[in-house]
């Protein structure tokens, strides 16, 4: 008995974690609790929470910790169909730890924020799903590699079901006036903006480009800069060929 005992997860924190929900916090509060709480032992840094909008097409970030106001104005609203590991964990329902330096490469749109992060730290991207279906996600960073062991498990299935608990709470007060904000991703590109990515892929200039769709070269010019810094860009070659990966 002793032994078996000896390899049980300490509940302590989970608990002061349950306590913080209690009385309905703010998101922000949620997310603190989560990385200097509750997963401190595990070197998270950073956490974001996501809802999803009554459409189920939009989501809110509607608690954040270690984020700095850029990040936040970035990714505050994303859409379900943006290829964000985030937004593809809500569609899927699955799990998924990446590393950082993977993320930025293998999603563009992402790369802005975690080519940032260390390259070695891993990031963890979690659905809440309340009676089967999903209802936002979870976006946690960590210092280093996670070891994924039963005792971190059964920690982060804790987690996710008081917090699931408490989102669907929360979009209950709230969710409505998040709806009727009309804040849209400032992430989405515009239709100017994809038809300039589609006359690049067709080996126009910028000066062939502008004269065809009738705006100042100065205004195309501005459109491929605001696509490179979207997709973490660095010359015509790279911003197409990250453009095409981000399913543009």
């Amino acid at each position: 008995m002793e032994s078996r005992d000896r390899f049980a997860p300490d509940a302590t924190p989970l608990l002061a974690y349950l306590a913080v929900l209690r009385d309905q916090p703010p998101g922000d509060a949620v997310a603190y609790a989560m990385v200097r709480g509750l997963l401190a032992t595990h070197g998270a840094e950073m956490a974001m929470i996501y809802a999803a909008r009554p459409d189920g097409q939009v989501l809110d970030m509607v608690g954040s910790y270690g984020l700095g106001r850029r990040e936040i104005a970035a990714y505050g609203i994303v859409s379900a169909d943006m290829h964000l590991p985030g937004a593809e964990t809500y569609r899927t329902g699955a799990e998924k730890f990446l590393a950082a330096k993977m993320i930025a490469e293998d999603y563009p749109l992402s790369a802005p924020f975690y080519r940032d992060l260390p390259p070695s730290g891993d990031v963890g991207f979690v659905p809440l799903m309340y009676r089967g279906a999903p209802t936002g996600f979870l976006v946690i960073t960590f210092s280093g590699p996670i070891d994924r062991t039963w005792q971190l498990r059964a920690t982060l299935q804790g987690m996710v079901d008081a917090t699931t608990l408490w989102l669907v709470a929360d979009t209950a007060m709230h969710g409505e006036v998040r709806a009727m904000s009309g804040r849209q991703p400032p992430l989405e590109f515009t239709p100017r903006q994809r038809e300039v990515l589609v006359r690049m892929r067709e080996g126009a200039t910028t000066r062939d480009i502008a004269t065809s769709l009738d705006y100042s070269v100065a205004t195309i010019k501005a459109d491929i800069a605001t696509l490179s810094a979207m997709l973490g860009a660095k010359g015509r070659g790279d911003l197409l060929a990250k453009a095409k990966r981000a399913g543009l």
